[in-house]
């Protein structure tokens, strides 16, 4: 075919042939099972698929491709429905079916869609490739062959002729002879022709339906024929094809004139070749569809915006009333006071107004109902384009089944795949990015979450290990679930290998827990094999399960069981269209968070935040939530919370997955449809956005990353060596309360506090931790604040550590006496209820 041709036909041609290697997967292993868990026509279904295939591949002239399909056509022609496929044949099948999914990504990148090894691979399919397949033409065609290329070129004109009285008695004639012409190639070997013979009755079908598309398909079969007439010629008249001679000849070619007359008996067309549905479906580019659904999203954003102007409309026609009641009151006053030469004009002004406030009164109807069909438009043509958009999770699904095959089969594992959850429709674009992440999770499970039979009989386990794979719906999200019943995660293990590989200290380690020890398989490269497999590794590649999710505002998880299995969890929205955004303000930074993340909004009291375990909590409902400042998650500055001065805070509760944190925001500015729109690679690394979009004001706000938000929240992520940067503060004091009170309050500010109950073991913890400002009590046993103070303003290394002095001793004396001794600042308790600690803690520390 010519190249230029093959390219502008390549896309539909590579998309249609992979959901058919797909389909021919699955049957394929279907063929494996008993006969009595079988489809009742697996196999009459596989063996059109195949067919179907492979006339594809010939029309194309994709020769290596059509080899292959037509190597497993073969493999199938003896195969009876009560019997089943030997494990050898299916494997060989499946790898045919790999090779020809490689011949594809070659083709797709621009290259020759080559098979590689194609005769080591024909010969694994039971095909003779002695001889090569240019040789093997149909040499002994007479010149009865070259009567059915004739009968065949007369029905293509007579079907293109303006006036066909029975155009299905045409097309089923010429489908006959082209078929008859495929069987008489075939048994003499004919590969190439027998392939054209059967492109020419696909195409001869397509032709039956009339319009467009048989005028499409007219100029396939046309193309068609002048290959097979080449084929015929070249190979000359031998008498290899004489036993075919008579059955060539059993229907006569028709003319224009008499097509609608029946002809001699024939038998019923294949059912393989008949429209179906497929005739009226288009294959669109992912592409040109991204852009056009873009463009509705942006029509739905322009229909807010016009909807802010019909509210300005209206707010002016009530502006304009207003003004009309003053200028009837100043003429009634004038009119009172003996008019003058002003009434007049008052009056005609009065009268305008009027007439423009009427006019503006139906202009702002008139917008509001034209914006109402607008946004009807607009929102029935984005409910259609997200349906195109949305695909069925089978096709992220029955793919692995091959990979799990494969896979167990080189490393020796009995695996049972079970998947559940194809029927869930999610976005093309998640499902395309789910890919290769769900092929790594795959291959891990097998490689390292189930045993070997040997190793499964001795744990008293089935030698068949249990992999499933699902896809759940959860409302306006999903979860793609890989679970296993190995071995189980071994957070042992995950913690010693990353204090190996130098990501913790193992103080840090021991105090993780042991889910928080299995996220950090998460990390990226993290391993804990010290040699990878070609397979996989337990750890590697996800990294690039997580950097995925978050890239699609999304989280991933894990969970284990020792020695009964591991989870993990992907949850992911089940769209990227545009959303509902909740718009908070932070400081004087306006942000948009999806608000299907946000479950609600809060306002807290002092009293329902606290510490636990140096970690600043809030009291919800029951539970004890991580509190913190939107502003330190997002990268801005650090300014002081209302709650922070005894007063009320406003929170967001952000959910995502089974994972809550609530965050301190200064107010809900309010919400609105939004569509999120990249940033660029520029600012790919910055993980907390997702994107940015343009309110209905023609403002630009960031969209934030809601699983980002909450995965820097948890307590493994906001590891100590992050808090080691920040100012840490030394609070001593030897009353527990007053000690609890002031460690609370520094810390909900965000700052890590370390605590001493007097000056002794104060300065002990600061000849062994740094700490960068100290809070001390003055009136302490052992050792006063007076002289904690002294000690360290003298110490050589320690004397720049600024002190801060509190004490409920408030004579100017007793100032003066503490600022002698070397403190930069002293208050009095009840200012520290006040906020003048933090206040003084802020001016002191050094910068950051």
């Amino acid at each position: 075919m010519d190249p230029q041709l093959l390219r502008s036909i390549w896309p539909v041609f590579s998309a249609e042939t992979r959901e058919q290697i797909q389909a021919i997967g699955a049957k394929v292993l279907g063929l494996e099972g008993p006969a009595r868990e079988r489809e009742a026509d697996l196999l009459p279904s596989l063996k059109r698929l195949v067919h179907s295939l492979k006339g594809s591949a010939a029309s194309l002239g994709l020769d290596d491709i059509e080899q292959v399909v037509h190597a497993i056509e073969d493999g199938l022609t003896h195969i009876e429905p009560d019997t089943g496929l030997p494990r050898a044949a299916v494997e060989s099948m499946l790898r045919g079916l790999s090779g020809i999914e490689a011949a594809m990504a070659r083709g797709d990148s621009g290259q020759s869609p080559e098979v590689e090894g194609l005769s080591a691979l024909l010969k694994l399919l039971g095909r003779d490739v002695s001889i090569p397949q240019s040789t093997t033409v149909a040499s002994g065609l007479s010149a009865q062959g070259m009567e059915a290329l004739d009968f065949l070129e007369a029905s293509l004109g007579a079907l293109c002729s303006p006036d066909v009285p029975d155009r299905a008695a045409v097309v089923r004639k010429a489908m006959e002879r082209a078929r008859t012409l495929r069987g008489a190639a075939q048994e003499s070997g004919a590969t190439r022709l027998a392939t054209l013979a059967e492109s020419a009755a696909l195409g001869f079908a397509r032709m039956e339906p009339g319009g467009d598309a048989a005028s499409l398909a007219a100029s396939d079969v046309a193309g068609t024929l002048v290959e097979l007439r080449a084929q015929l010629e070249e190979s000359g008249a031998q008498g290899n094809m004489a036993r075919t001679v008579d059955a060539l000849r059993a229907v006569p070619a028709p003319t224009p004139a008499d097509s609608g007359t029946p002809g001699a008996q024939t038998t019923a067309p294949q059912p393989e070749v008949r429209g179906t549905t497929a005739d009226h479906t288009v294959r669109v580019a992912v592409k040109t569809l991204e852009s056009l659904a873009l463009q509705v999203e942006l029509l739905v954003a322009g229909r807010a915006q016009q909807a802010r102007r019909s509210e300005g409309y209206r707010a002016l026609s009530d502006g304009t009333h207003e003004v009309l009641r003053h200028l009837e009151r100043a003429s009634s006053q004038l009119t009172l006071a003996g008019g003058g030469p002003a009434l007049e004009s008052l009056r005609s002004g009065v009268a305008l107004m009027r007439t423009m406030q009427k006019r503006l009164l139906e202009v702002s109807r008139e917008a509001h109902r034209d914006g109402e069909q607008l946004a009807l438009v607009a929102q029935v043509a984005r409910d259609d384009l997200r349906d195109l958009r949305m695909v069925p999770a089978s096709q992220l699904l029955e793919p692995l089944r091959r990979t799990v095959r494969e896979v167990a089969t080189r490393l020796g594992k009995d695996v049972a795949l079970e998947l559940t959850g194809g029927d869930v429709r999610l976005d093309r674009r998640i499902l395309d990015a789910l890919k290769d992440p769900l092929l790594h999770l795959v291959r891990n499970a097998i490689d390292h979450g189930l045993e070997s039979p040997v190793e499964r009989r001795a744990a008293g386990k089935l030698e068949t290990g249990r992999l499933t794979v699902r896809v759940e719906p959860r409302g306006a999200r999903i979860g793609v679930v890989v679970e296993d019943d190995g071995y189980g995660l071994s957070p042992e293990r995950v913690r010693a290998t990353a204090v190996r590989r130098g990501l913790l200290s193992e103080e840090e380690a021991a105090r993780l827990s042991d889910a928080q020890a299995a996220r950090l398989v998460f990390q990226p490269g993290f391993s804990t094999r010290e040699q990878v497999t070609a397979t996989s590794g337990r750890g590697v590649g996800l990294d690039v399960v997580q950097a995925m999710a978050a890239r699609l505002q999304g989280s991933v998880d894990v969970e284990f069981w020792a020695g009964r299995g591991t989870r993990f969890t992907v949850d992911l929205p089940l769209t990227l269209a545009s959303a509902l955004g909740l718009l908070v303000r932070t400081g004087t930074t306006v942000s948009a968070i999806p608000s299907d993340s946000v479950e609600r909004v809060l306002r807290l009291k002092p009293e329902d935040v606290g510490t636990v375990a140096g970690r600043v909590v809030a009291r919800v409902d029951g539970s004890q939530l991580t509190f913190l400042p939107l502003a330190e998650a997002i990268g801005l500055p650090r300014l002081p919370l209302a709650i922070e001065s005894g007063n009320v805070q406003t929170a967001a509760l952000i959910v995502v997955g089974g994972d809550k944190v609530l965050y301190a925001i200064d107010e809900v500015v309010g919400q609105q449809e939004i569509v999120v729109r990249s940033l660029g690679k520029h600012l790919q690394t910055v993980r907390h956005l997702a994107g940015a979009a343009v309110l209905d004001d023609g403002r630009v706000v960031p969209v934030l990353n809601a699983p980002e938000l909450v995965r820097v929240a948890r307590p493994e992520t906001r590891s100590m060596a992050a808090e080691v940067r920040r100012p840490r503060i030394l609070v001593c004091d030897d009353a527990l309360t007053t000690r609890f009170a002031m460690k609370s309050l520094l810390e909900i500010a965000g700052f890590p506090v370390v605590t001493a109950a007097d000056g002794e073991e104060a300065w002990g913890i600061l000849e062994r931790t740094p700490c960068q400002l100290v809070v001390s009590d003055w009136q302490m046993p052992r050792l006063d604040g007076v002289g904690l103070a002294r000690r360290i303003k003298s110490h050589p290394t320690l004397h720049s550590t600024p002190v801060i002095l509190v004490t409920s001793l408030d004579s100017p004396e007793d100032r003066a006496a503490g600022l002698e001794a070397g403190a930069d600042g002293y208050l009095v308790k009840r200012e520290v209820e006040r906020g003048k600690l933090l206040e003084l803690v802020r001016q002191l520390l050094p910068t950051r």
